[in-house]
């Protein structure tokens, strides 16, 4: 038992231990720029209302493929609460961010927009820019772009995605 518990105490010091050269006094650099287009969430299976790829992605993806469940954005609801809460998902320089809805209507060329923002620093916001492409069942099919905002940076990338409910 005494081995046991020097390797797991070992194992503990090697894996907390700060890289070499590290400096332990310097705060961590602030993020600039636009965020990283390329991110992507893999959640499966996805409880999601929501759920937005890339072009790419959405040609790739198989529902019975676990590995082809990568997300530019997703969008889930409370459904235990009396007025239920939706939330946007969205993976920012390998980070999973939560975001609240802000508002959401009609711009002027008929397509719906909505906007998040995240809680925490670095304060991400996302605008979902997308027009109805075809319905089936409950399910309403839906094309534009999402832009991802940090700052000063922006980042536009195409989406296509449907909701449900």
């Amino acid at each position: 038992m005494g081995f046991d518990r020097r390797v797991l105490g070992g194992l503990l010091v090697l894996f907390c231990a700060p890289a070499m050269g590290q400096d332990l006094g310097a705060a961590p650099a602030p993020v600039a720029g636009p965020p990283a287009a390329q991110d992507t969430i893999f959640w499966y299976p996805a409880p999601s209302r929501c759920t937005y790829f890339t072009p790419e992605a959405r040609s790739a993806f198989r529902f019975d493929d676990p590995q082809t469940w990568r997300f530019a954005f997703l969008v889930m609801r409370e459904t235990r609460a009396e007025n239920p809460v939706e939330r946007g998902y969205v993976m920012v320089d390998g980070v999973l961010r939560e975001l609240e809805k802000v508002r959401s209507g009609a711009d002027g060329a008929e397509a719906v927009v909505t906007v998040w923002r995240s809680a925490g620093e670095p304060r991400v916001n996302v605008h979902m820019t997308v027009r109805e492409t075809g319905r089936a069942a409950e399910t309403v099919n839906l094309a534009g772009t999402m832009t991802l905002i940090r700052g000063d940076g922006r980042r536009e990338i195409a989406v296509e995605g449907n909701c449900t409910g």
